[in-house]
């Protein structure tokens, strides 16, 4: 347990990035679990932050004993697995109105964890993010 704590302050030191930031949001307003946001949050985010990492995506694709290793593959299998463990497609389904995707963003880009995303984005890019996962993550 102590070295799972350890890692887990060394991820934590290495950044949370924009899904946190958002799940931050959506948690203090909607009351949601940080957990199942974030993993609702995550594909929707991922496909903005992926494109143009390879070398990461390859990483990390092998570290999940993925067959294919390219960006597309792997945003796929996280989406199945999410399918499989039964995280529900969008943040409407656990009560967040669609209303609220320009104040959760407004809120999102002022949390610590936006300025460690590893993809800079504009008010506009984070309203299509949150947007999308209100509606429609995956």
């Amino acid at each position: 347990m102590l070295v799972a704590s350890c890692l887990g302050g060394v991820a934590f030191l290495k950044g949370l990035g924009l899904v946190h930031a958002i799940s931050h949001m959506v948690g203090a307003e909607f009351d949601t679990h940080h957990g199942l946001t974030n993993a609702i949050v995550l594909p929707v985010v991922t496909r903005f932050n992926l494109p143009g990492m390879d070398k990461k995506v390859r990483r990390m694709s092998e570290a999940m004993q993925y067959k294919d290793h390219s960006v597309e593959s792997f945003i796929s299998n996280i989406d199945e697995l999410l399918d499989k463990i039964n995280i529900p497609k969008s943040l409407n389904k656990i009560g967040v109105p669609e209303d609220s995707a320009e104040r959760i963003s407004e809120k999102a880009m002022l949390d610590p964890a936006y300025a460690t995303n590893p993809r800079s984005s504009s008010y506009d890019q984070v309203l299509e993010i949150v947007s999308a996962a209100i509606s429609k993550a995956r």
